[in-house]
């Protein structure tokens, strides 16, 4: 009896030591966590994923788990955290551009931190806002907008890149070009407003509807425009991630990124949510993303690393895999040491009309794309019969200034009924002037 005794109060004192120690607790056995959402590539989110495990291993001897909810891009992700008003189920909004986060700032959905390193981000860049000046959000991976092309199907349809805005309309490329919507791609929202900042606002949708009408379909995003082109289903890629083509390029694909006479920066950027439900865990992920060790995990996921006291040379000599990648695609030894010619960009308007723009793309032109083709290919076979029988030496005047009004109506006033009514009538005034 005595024996037992004395063994159920060695086992009790045991087990309360075990209980006692950090591998045996409940809470010690509990992963610390963390949740990220946003529009990120799926290279650069494993990467951080990874990276950021073992970071916090190392440093608190605990596992933290990392959930990442990718809805879809900027302009959806935005919705994503608007629709959770302020208890959101992440803790960091991670990736697109500016006007995403001044949306998400003015809507009082992300609250200022200033994570360790900051101060080696550039304020600005070439009239582009790269860092909240009170620490709502900061760039952690900045790129260019621009356009992709894959170089073995333009050799073979004998057609020559094109290399400004407005090669693109050549009749050339029609079909043989793809984009996205503006309200599936920050990429692709921006791209308008570098549209509308540099033509201004009319000629900017003059163009976008006459380039709709050379595309050969939309694609339902910019990672889904990469892969049309870098397997040459359509050669043309329009407002893509400059980082894009040096991925393509890393898997060896024949694809080439041409800047556009009139681009910006986009500082791909990062903020912690209001109500952020594992916020001390969140700012410690802000600390080491802009930490070299963060940053170069940054550039192993495929997107250009901020910090500007990097070297793409010293890091390929410490074996990062990308950064001789990087190296040969921007053609400099760091992001910062590139040469392009910017528009002045207007983040506060862009940020302000940035519903207005993506509405109206979808209800003038995406909701109307067979429309908007058939009325524009109407117009163009009327001038072709126009100038038949100018050749002919009939008197075209009346269809000509008819067939004037029938573009105007179609480029300036997006009235695609009214311009085919006109088209119509122009073609009859070559029977009956």
């Amino acid at each position: 009896m005595r024996n037992r005794i004395l063994t159920t109060a060695v086992f009790t004192v045991f087990a309360a030591v075990l209980l006692l120690m950090p591998g045996f607790t409940a809470k010690a056995q509990a992963a610390d966590k963390i949740g990220w959402v946003g529009p990120v590539y799926k290279e650069l989110s494993e990467s951080l994923n990874k990276g950021f495990k073992a970071h916090y291993k190392k440093t608190y001897g605990k596992d933290v788990d990392i959930t990442f909810v990718r809805p879809g891009g900027w302009p959806v992700c935005v919705d994503k955290v608007r629709i959770w008003k302020g208890k959101p189920d992440a803790d960091i909004f991670l990736g697109a551009g500016a006007p995403a986060h001044e949306v998400l700032k003015q809507d009082g959905l992300i609250v200022p931190y200033r994570p360790k390193n900051w101060d080696k981000i550039p304020a600005e860049w070439h009239g582009m806002k790269v860092k909240d000046k009170d620490d709502y959000w900061t760039c952690f991976a900045p790129w260019i907008v621009t356009n992709l092309y894959n170089e073995k199907v333009l050799k073979k349809l004998r057609l020559p890149p094109p290399k400004t805005w407005n090669d693109l309309l050549n009749p050339i490329y029609r079909g043989n070009i793809v984009h996205t919507l503006p309200y599936a791609s920050g990429t692709m929202h921006e791209a308008i407003e570098i549209l509308i900042q540099g033509f201004g606002e009319k000629e900017a949708w003059r163009y976008l509807r006459l380039l709709a009408a050379q595309l050969a379909r939309f694609s339902t995003g910019s990672t889904d425009t990469t892969n049309l082109v870098k397997r040459g289903e359509v050669p043309i890629g329009v407002a893509q991630p400059q980082m894009n083509a040096m991925a393509a390029r890393k898997d060896g694909y024949p694809v080439r990124d041409l800047l556009p006479e009139k681009t910006i920066l986009v500082p791909e950027a990062v903020a912690l949510l209001k109500g952020a439900p594992n916020e001390a865990v969140g700012k410690i992920f802000l600390d080491w993303l802009f930490s070299k060790d963060g940053q170069k995990h940054v550039l192993e996921g495929r997107y250009f690393a901020a910090s500007t006291d990097i070297k793409f040379s010293a890091w390929e000599k410490e074996g990062v895999t990308m950064a001789k990648h990087a190296k040969k695609a921007l053609g400099v030894d760091s992001f910062w040491d590139l040469d392009v010619g910017f528009i002045e960009y207007d983040l506060d308007l862009a940020t302000k009309r940035w519903d207005d723009v993506n509405r109206k793309y979808e209800m003038e032109i995406y909701r109307k794309w067979g429309e908007l083709k058939s009325s524009l290919f109407l117009i163009e076979e009327v001038e072709g019969e126009i100038q038949a029988a100018k050749a002919l030496k009939m008197n075209v005047k009346k269809a000509q200034a008819k067939i004037k009004e029938a573009r105007k109506l179609f480029e300036y006033d997006g009235a695609y009924a009214a311009a085919r009514l006109a088209a119509s009538k122009a073609r009859a005034l070559l029977v009956a002037p």
